[in-house]
């Protein structure tokens, strides 16, 4: 991984009880940087976001990670990100816009590779394709990189968007609607049925936590500025998944059916070209390593 010593000392994180938030607080760490964790709710070393504004003079980037949603879970709220997500997000970036040039953090917003574009065009999407999201998830993300990009363009303010597959490695909770690797892991382990959407022909781009950490590393240290696909640049089907973690356990994956749900992308395939050549960045963890690594911290836990 990569060395963060010249990415921004004081760093601004929101949706901080979240996953890949807790991840980044563990790679830019003190003494070496001075992050903060912002969540709706404070307490336990996490701060308000309503205090985030306040914060806002003295950080040097921001990396907004706060959505209320997952895909599973908005299709329930109809849109729900339109009150939750987008309003806040408006008020932040408004905030930002407020400062003066030289005192404006550099603004870093986690969007969603697969569910923005929807299913692949017969090749790996890139930046340019246009996006048709075929559920409420992918058309909020969506909503809110064009909120950005108004307020790139009406006060020129330091901003990435990064569009980001799958990113796995990590474990998640049992109930959560996301996360096949770890469920699969967990499943065969304990074997307990995995509830499978489909037939498992649907094709995703997983990227390995430590090349997601990689990335925004570099994005942090380079001020980077744009709209980025951030992949492993190959895509795997779910029946492909199941069958590296049964080869990983030693255990069958015993699966429980059930039909795909109408706004699952059923073929994402990101092109992370835009980004390497803007970076030299490239993953270094293929899928099969991945989950060798994801299988024996399960078996340490």
């Amino acid at each position: 991984m990569p060395s963060s010593v010249n990415a921004p000392k004081r760093i601004l994180v929101t949706g901080g009880r979240g996953r890949l938030a807790s991840l980044i607080a563990d790679q830019f760490r003190a003494p070496t940087h001075n992050l903060s964790l912002f969540s709706r709710s404070g307490g336990d070393g996490f701060q308000p976001l309503d205090h985030l504004t306040a914060a806002l003079p003295n950080a040097g980037a921001v990396l907004h990670l706060a959505w209320s949603t997952l895909p599973a879970t908005s299709e329930l709220g109809g849109g729900i990100e339109w009150k939750n997500d987008l309003p806040p997000l408006e008020k932040l970036l408004q905030s930002i816009a407020a400062l003066p040039a030289p005192h404006r953090p550099h603004f870093v917003f986690f969007s969603s590779g697969g569910t923005v574009y929807g299913n692949a065009p017969g090749r790996a999407n890139i930046e340019s394709d246009p996006c048709l999201p075929i559920g409420w998830y992918g058309r909020a993300k969506l909503a809110a990189e064009k909120l950005i990009e108004v307020q790139v363009t009406r006060h020129g303010l330091s901003c990435a968007i990064l569009r980001i597959s799958n990113p796995y490695g990590y474990p998640v909770p049992q109930n959560r609607a996301q996360g096949i690797v770890p469920h699969a892991i967990r499943c065969a382990v304990e074997q307990q049925p995995l509830s499978l959407w489909g037939d498992g022909s649907a094709k995703k781009d997983f990227l390995h936590y430590t090349d997601f950490l990689s990335a925004v590393a570099i994005v942090l240290e380079r001020r980077l500025t744009g709209t980025f696909n951030l992949s492993a640049g190959e895509s795997h089907t779910v029946r492909e998944v199941i069958g590296l973690v049964e080869n990983e356990t030693g255990h069958p994956v015993m699966l429980r059916q059930q039909p795909a749900p109408f706004w699952d992308v059923r073929d994402s395939r990101l092109d992370h070209g835009r980004f390497a050549a803007a970076t030299g960045w490239k993953p270094q963890v293929p899928l099969a390593e991945g989950i060798r690594r994801a299988t024996a911290s399960y078996a340490s836990l």
